[in-house]
């Protein structure tokens, strides 16, 4: 059985039976860890754009709904209201976005095995994104002074038409102690370089 943090939570839980299925034979998590709950300040640029967008799409909808008082309720005067709905909807999330870490505590875990890394999410859906340690290229960590931080890293997903090698990046965190996640996520993909294999250069 996978040895992880005790679930504090159904989603901690549920995502841990998640990875006890997903480990293939023989394979077991050498770090993992919890994304943390923590609201990224830069997040909230997006205000600049959220508020003048859910103002005016609040006032189109409240004078459209004022003027069938004037004009009468048909067809025309039902669907002007009803037109901008779909806009107040979008600024509401545009304006909750900035707070979606404080929901996806306990419900995103980060796995690095001797083989991959990978990334389990659970929102309406379970999502489980996988990155091999031989795609593993450069990678960047922030690094806070309380140790907590994120990694990107840069994964290597083949050629396009014209042969040049397409790449896009994975990221971990944030979630505590991000040096131990960037030592054990070298550790692999220096493993999967070496001749010898990757169990021989972990076990060393």
């Amino acid at each position: 059985m996978v040895d992880l943090d005790k679930p504090d939570n159904s989603a901690m839980a549920r995502l841990r039976q998640a990875l006890e299925r997903e480990l293939q034979g023989g394979e077991s998590p050498v770090w993992h860890g919890w994304q943390l709950a923590r609201i990224d300040p830069s997040h909230f640029l997006i205000y600049v754009f959220a508020v003048p967008w859910t103002a005016f799409s609040l006032m189109w909808t409240v004078l459209a709904a004022g003027a069938i008082g004037v004009s009468g309720i048909g067809l025309v005067g039902i669907a002007f209201p009803l037109f901008g709905l779909p806009f107040i909807a979008i600024g509401c999330w545009m304006l909750a976005r900035p707070f979606v870490p404080l929901w996806e505590r306990g419900r995103v875990l980060y796995v690095v095995t001797e083989t991959r890394v990978l990334k389990l999410q659970l929102g309406r859906d379970l999502v489980v994104k996988t990155v091999p340690a031989d795609r593993i290229g450069l990678s960047e960590r922030r690094e806070r002074p309380d140790g907590s931080g994120t990694l990107s890293l840069t994964v290597r997903i083949g050629r396009d038409s014209d042969g040049d090698r397409q790449t896009e990046t994975f990221e971990i965190g944030p979630v505590a102690g991000i040096v131990d996640a960037s030592v054990a996520v070298d550790r692999i993909a220096a493993a999967a370089r070496a001749p010898s294999g990757p169990a021989a250069a972990l076990s060393s």
